[in-house]
């Protein structure tokens, strides 16, 4: 093959490439990720976290919100409450359905014990510093983004770290912190610093295709002269 074959399939390939350009280039337009920004805050209270809501049941004095709360305050008044069973029935390990009881302000662990066919349901009270612990993450098993907010105050994380935004209790040299996501922010990851506009994409498409074209045009001048 000659030079001017060559410089001619150099030309086509170019072409043939930008022609094909708005195929690639922002097909469906700038691609993004959201980022959340995390703040931690000491706390002295037990927040609603995830794993609080499931794991602790709270009871207020009013409204009364079912008769398990019913039955839940009058336990921890000190009344247990005593069940016959039938011979055939037993009792599930897992019988309470969470770990700890909030009642008249105070935490309760509940308990059930089987003596005989008599099965006995009770609250004792345990202290707000042992549902603390149990309830919280040592910082050193939180994710990156957790432990560098509460040694810094804030942190930032994209969504492909998450599998998705949620609040951490998180205990660390003595004290308590909350830490939460406080604002998110959708920015561009098609270019890295910046969203084109759509005007520039249309410009930079029409560039793409006018280019195409006259290296087609060439490619066909300088297969000419390569006969």
């Amino acid at each position: 093959m000659n030079r001017e074959n060559r410089l001619g399939l150099v030309f086509l390939v170019l072409g043939v490439a930008l022609l094909a350009n708005p195929l690639f280039l922002y097909p469906d337009g700038v691609s993004y990720e959201e980022r959340y920004t995390y703040e931690a805050s000491a706390v002295d209270y037990l927040p609603h976290t995830a794993d609080a809501f499931y794991r602790v049941k709270s009871c207020g004095w009013n409204p009364l919100q079912s008769a398990e709360c019913a039955a839940i305050i009058d336990m921890a008044r000190g009344d247990p409450v005593e069940l016959e069973l039938d011979p055939d029935r037993g009792v599930d390990p897992e019988f309470w359905s969470f770990d700890y009881v909030r009642a008249d302000g105070q935490y309760f662990e509940p308990n059930a014990t089987l003596d005989g066919r008599t099965l006995t349901l009770s609250l004792h009270p345990v202290s707000t510093e042992t549902v603390r612990r149990d309830l919280s993450e040592g910082l050193a098993e939180s994710p990156r983004y957790v432990r560098e907010a509460v040694r810094n105050g804030s942190s930032t994380v994209t969504e492909s770290e998450l599998h998705e935004p949620e609040t951490h209790y998180v205990a660390f040299e003595g004290r308590y912190y909350v830490v939460e996501p406080v604002e998110t922010e959708r920015v561009p990851t098609g270019w890295g610093w910046k969203a084109p506009s759509d005007a520039a994409i249309e410009a930079m498409r029409l560039a793409a295709w006018i280019g195409g074209v006259a290296c087609v045009w060439r490619a066909g001048e300088w297969t000419e002269r390569g006969r």
